[in-house]
């Protein structure tokens, strides 16, 4: 056993310990810590199957969406193979058990990933008898990665990301990692940027390459086939902001410009889409919209004005659907985290806007050198952002122009994946 390996294991159990000792404060917590509980006797199960899974490990929603394609390309090719699909977020584990029905299909099995002890992940791996086990983004847990790669099966991992600033770039995690790097066979990078941080922390690796990000094909594919659905939004002709994925950081400044903007054009249509469409956070809107003087009205709320000038959108899973109509759109996430997914609007064919906090996003940069979105740091400077987009339908459409091509060439990432998989099937 290798110094990565002895001193990672010296800490693992400590992890798990203030996992468990968290979730009696931590309601996310408890409900992983609870998720997981007889996981041992669900896992037995995959004894049954015929054939040896391909095992897909996912984060949460956004890996999962991300490797839903790929997925989806797996089952028209070998459709006799199961697939195994594991999580390690709560969040992303429901989303999956309400969208697809283990036994339909190719996909057999779903469920939580143990917490990664060395006697947990031994025994994961040696009852799924996985032919090839395929990581998504940056999920990489140590021991799981050691115990599939002891049994030699085969590890790939898709929309590959390393961002400048990971702490897997630095000591001592950075130990530990260019192990666990060193038994992935395929690192398959979503820019050229992250292949080459992936070449620093992996010194030698010779599988390394750039194969793109399969979110742009899932969104393309979602795109195409419309959402079943319906968003009640009037199709008057009236120019249509829709601000999505916000949290109380992006409203700070967000909801003062959206004022102005109202006021300065009166046919101007808002529509919130917060990130969490909770009481605590809806409420706040609504007391905002209440406070303007404009027309208002909350989309579960049955018998309000259709034609309302502000609009809360208070439900999980409309966001894509809403961005067909929009003319102008404002990406959370970014006076806080950091910026959520743009490719969804870009691809809608409009404008984006968000805020200061856009290193995390690789497409968020690339739409920003396109002319395809704006950045902005001040409540002045969204009105100014939003005002120029909305009044200047030239520069609105060369810039929603510019947003959708940049999606469509970025398209293509799954057949490289599967084209590295396909080795191993």
């Amino acid at each position: 056993m290798n110094g990565a390996r002895i001193a990672y294991n010296a800490l693992a159990p400590l992890g798990a310990a203030g996992a468990r000792a968290s979730a009696l404060f931590l309601p996310k917590m408890r409900e992983a810590v609870n998720g997981r509980r007889g996981w041992r006797g669900r896992w037995d199960a995959l004894r049954a199957l015929d054939e040896r899974p391909v095992w897909f490990h996912v984060a949460s929603v956004g890996e999962f969406e991300q490797a839903r394609p790929v997925i989806s390309s797996l089952e028209r090719a070998r459709p006799e193979l199961p697939v195994m699909i594991t999580f390690s977020s709560p969040s992303g584990y429901h989303f999956a058990r309400r969208r697809e029905t283990v036994g339909e299909g190719s996909i057999r099995f779903i469920d939580y990933l143990p917490f990664d002890l060395p006697g947990a992940m031994r025994h994961c791996v040696a009852v799924a008898r996985p032919r090839v086990l395929v990581a998504v983004k940056f999920d990489l847990w140590p021991n799981h990665i050691w115990e599939t790669n002891a049994r030699d099966i085969p590890i790939v991992l898709i929309d590959a990301t390393l961002s400048a600033g990971s702490g897997r770039l630095r000591p001592p995690a950075s130990w530990i990692y260019r192990d666990v790097y060193a038994r992935i066979a395929r690192i398959l990078a979503i820019s050229e940027a992250d292949a080459a941080r992936f070449a620093h922390a992996a010194p030698g690796h010779t599988g390394i390459s750039v194969a793109g990000d399969t979110r742009f094909d899932r969104v393309m594919e979602r795109w195409n086939q419309r959402s079943s659905t319906h968003i009640e939004l009037p199709d008057d002709g009236c120019p249509t902001l829709i601000a999505g994925s916000t949290w109380p950081a992006d409203e700070f400044y967000l909801l003062p410009a959206l004022g102005v903007v109202l006021r300065e054009l009166p046919d101007v249509r808002v529509v919130l889409v917060p990130h969490e469409p909770v009481p605590s956070h809806v409420t706040p809107l609504r007391e905002w919209a209440a406070g303007t003087g404009f027309s208002w009205r909350v989309m579960s709320e049955r018998g309000g004005d259709r034609s309302a000038r502000i609009v809360i959108l208070d439900a999980v899973g409309v966001l894509a659907e809403a961005y067909r109509h929009a003319h102008v759109a404002y990406v959370g996430g970014a006076f806080s985290t950091g910026v959520h997914s743009v490719i969804e609007p870009a691809i809608a064919g409009i404008p984006v806007v968000f805020g200061p906090r856009h290193d995390n996003s690789f497409e968020a940069q690339q739409l920003l050198a396109r002319g395809a979105a704006g950045t902005v740091s001040s409540t002045p400077e969204i009105v100014h952002a939003l005002l120029r987009y909305l009044t200047d339908r030239n520069r609105r459409l060369a810039a929603g122009d510019a947003a959708r091509a940049y999606v469509e060439s970025q398209l293509g990432a799954t057949e490289k994946c599967m084209a590295a998989l396909l080795p191993w099937l």
